[in-house]
């Protein structure tokens, strides 16, 4: 089963899971969430981060690239290359990793989770409109 890891700004990732066990009622296994933000200690938070997965294959998603929490991610990735690193996280993605993770590769979880999130991202008024 691989490993999920939210690493969002303030109190994103833990929303984000939060209303996703609701949504598709299952526990939060194999699931860990981490905030940062300006009065997180950074080293710290970094080192728990690495711990919560040790060498077990693990998604990390994070809610944007370039900012701490991927630059984090990243640091994650140097020192441990059974990591893949998902980018803009949204609802439809922490849903997607919660239902497969226990079905698929690390390969094909992060194509799986990154492929259901941009399925989410769409201009619903031009649905309609046709």
């Amino acid at each position: 089963m691989v490993k999920l890891v939210l690493i969002t700004h303030g109190n994103l990732g833990e929303a984000l899971l939060d209303t996703a066990s609701v949504i598709c009622c299952c526990a939060k296994k194999n699931i860990t969430a981490f905030s940062v933000s300006g009065k997180v200690d950074l080293n710290e938070l970094e080192t728990k981060i690495k711990k919560s997965f040790a060498k077990e294959e693990t998604l990390i998603m994070v809610d944007s690239f370039g900012g701490t929490s991927s630059n984090i991610a990243l640091k994650c990735f140097a020192e441990n290359n059974n990591i893949s690193i998902a980018c803009g996280v949204n609802l439809n993605m922490v849903l997607s990793a919660l239902n497969n993770q226990s079905k698929m590769n690390l390969t094909e979880l992060t194509a799986k989770v990154i492929a259901d999130g941009k399925k989410a991202i769409l201009e619903a008024t031009e649905l309609i409109k046709k």
